[in-house]
């Protein structure tokens, strides 16, 4: 009986002091597999040289003879293991080679073969009872490897390979419980533990053994010297009956008969070589796949390790290069089930790595209508409790998740753009034409500037009494102070920054102003400061919106072609650092966003709905 293995596996060293590779073994010409997990433990410079020699010995010498018996292979690269280890000893020393803990398990049709160093340790998940399977095999010995355990394994059953003893680190329970579900879901579950754990290091791999796809008459490929031997043997019958029917008729063989039957054999002959290269390239592109996948799994590894130790910005640049592989293989075709685990994992540890919220399965906070019609809103701002969504020549109020009817914005004229101003407690829109209105208590009003007219301007925002507008076009930020009855002319607030291509911007007593291509400008009285954003995961090319206040502790910034908003901790050394983000892949079309005082709850505005995220879930 052959099994099919899905699996997963993960590895955690918290310091240099621990070295752990978890690694994969097959070969073209065999249906077995050999797992090999190692921690070398100690403050080594040759743990990696001296694991890899050990995966090269076993691969080479269990794979060297496919036709011999898999238990006599196994013991045979065992032993030269050994030999391996004990030079590598004698030429380092043992301080500098470190102590090996491992496992080597081979897995051949329905039988496994398993060996253990130090404080490895392996488990079997039977009917949801967990044994420890290594238990006995290690020794005293200066061989790292000593003993062999051999065993029957079936159908459903699950195997974990763990460099360290999981049982330090859970009860038995948890464990039979982490691995209810998939093996992506056991290691999460497990690494999850672990992290939680007293500085433990550990690596460990979860196989799953099911029946493979093939039927019980026969494999559904067969390799190519068992194809043509079919092929072969079909090929002397078919002559056979062709000249006993012949015989028997005492045909007469013309010309004419001969060349159809010279043509139809040919036709044949070419069909079958096509049928084998077909087959014989099936089989070379899974082997390829097969090891692309192995691979891949260990970038995620490497991508985990890159994210907890602060390298966001590389260890998402990887899971990108595995997810875009991982989709190819997936239109494919070829081992549907273990991409889909793949790129499962790869979403997870983004979104481990990412501090990431999912805002899935969202109900509209409120939803937004005009005359029966879903509103087509462009823009979203608040006043105390109050939100207010607007449309170009719609304002809507909502109260408590309560749409009030909208109100027609006066002159036929079209909104873009509105910011809260508490010191008028009013809203303040910017419309498409340049002019400035303002509403409270239920009333729209023009407002006038002391100047002929009023600067352009992409954006507004308000601090105080003064009313700020946002202008790229003229390379500056104007200031108006609110007077009994209209405002002030304007002031040229910024002193050389360059605002080309400005979008938006957000005041907290600093002035913040997102660019295209997602930069990010601070202004200080006037003057530009030094700003950086620390452990940014990814560019903010995509951004359209930056929003604070200065009640908050965080700026938002909102990327709607990503799909996202992130969160970014103000007044930090470097200017600001990255705090999470939250995604909204199910919503389409937000367009705003707005954050309350309290800073509980991130409205998100889509034309014709409000939603909400819980920001405590995310600090």
């Amino acid at each position: 009986m052959a099994f099919k293995i899905v699996s997963d596996q993960f590895s955690v060293s918290r310091d240099s002091a621990h070295f752990i590779q978890i690694k994969t073994l097959r070969h073209p010409q065999s249906s077995d597999e050999l797992w090999v997990a190692l921690c070398v433990e100690g403050d080594s410079r040759f743990a990696k040289s001296t694991a890899q020699s050990l995966i090269d010995t076993l691969e080479t010498v269990f794979f060297d003879r496919t036709q011999a018996n898999a238990y006599e292979r196994f013991e045979n690269a065992l032993r030269e293991a050994n030999l391996i280890y004990k030079s590598l000893k004698e030429k380092r020393g043992g301080q500098e080679l470190g102590s090996i803990s491992g496992l080597v398990a081979a897995f051949s049709g329905n039988q496994l073969h398993l060996t253990q160093s130090k404080e490895a340790e392996a488990y079997l998940i039977r009917k949801d009872r967990l044994s420890s399977i290594s238990e006995g095999l290690s020794t005293r010995s200066e061989d790292l490897f000593m003993n062999i355990a051999s065993g029957e394994l079936l159908p459903e059953d699950k195997v974990l390979l763990s460099t360290s003893r999981l049982l330090r680190l859970m009860s038995h329970n948890q464990i039979v419980s982490s691995c209810k579900d998939g093996v992506a879901e056991a290691t999460d579950a497990i690494r999850e533990l672990v992290m939680e754990g007293p500085g433990a290091s550990l690596g460990m791999a979860c196989l799953h053994l099911k029946l493979g796809h093939r039927s019980a008459a026969g494999s559904a490929e067969s390799p190519p010297s068992e194809l043509w031997g079919k092929l072969k043997g079909s090929w002397e019958r078919l002559l056979g009956k062709a000249e006993s029917i012949l015989a028997e008729r005492k045909l007469p063989l013309n010309r004419k008969s001969l060349l159809a039957a010279i043509l139809a054999l040919i036709l044949v002959l070419i069909l079958s070589v096509s049928a084998l290269m077909e087959s014989s390239h099936k089989r070379a592109v899974r082997e390829e796949y097969s090891l692309r996948i192995e691979a891949m799994n260990k970038e995620l590894d490497n991508a985990n390790n890159k994210g907890y130790a602060g390298e966001k910005e590389t260890a998402n640049a990887i899971l990108g290069e595995v997810e875009a592989e991982a989709n190819k293989i997936l239109k494919e075709d070829f081992f549907r089930e273990e991409i889909l685990v793949l790129l499962g994992k790869v979403q997870k540890i983004r979104d481990d790595i990412n501090n990431t919220l999912r805002l899935a399965d969202a109900k509209p906070y409120s939803e937004l209508s005009s005359n029966g019609q879903p509103a087509q809103a462009i823009g979203l701002t608040g006043l105390g409790k109050t939100l207010f969504a607007f449309s170009p020549n719609r304002l809507h109020e909502v109260v408590l998740g309560q749409s009030m009817e909208p109100k027609a914005i006066d002159g036929g004229e079209a909104a873009v753009k509105a910011a809260p101003m508490e010191d008028q407690e009013a809203v303040v829109l910017l419309t498409a034409s340049g002019r400035i209105l303002e509403y409270g208590e239920g009333n729209f009003t023009f407002m006038s500037t002391e100047d002929e007219s009023w600067k352009s301007a992409v954006d507004l925002a308000a601090y105080g009494k003064y009313l700020y507008l946002l202008s790229p076009q003229n390379n500056q930020i104007y200031k108006y102070g609110r007077l009994r009855s209209g405002y002030s002319g304007a002031t040229e607030y910024s002193k050389g920054a360059q605002l080309e291509g400005a979008l938006s911007m957000a005041i907290d007593g600093s002035v913040y102003v997102l660019r295209q291509g997602g930069e990010i400008i601070k202004l200080f009285k006037s003057q530009q400061e030094d700003f950086r954003i620390e452990n940014l995961p990814t560019s903010l090319e995509g951004a359209t919106q930056i929003f604070t206040s200065p009640e908050l502790k965080h700026l938002y910034v909102l990327d709607p072609g990503g799909k996202r908003v992130l969160v970014l901790q103000k007044d930090t050394d470097a200017g600001a650092k990255y705090i999470g983000q939250i995604s909204f892949e199910d919503l389409e079309g937000v367009k705003s966003i707005f954050v309350q005082k309290e800073e509980d709850s991130l409205f998100l505005l889509a034309p014709s709905a409000i939603y909400q995220a819980d920001l405590k879930q995310l600090y």
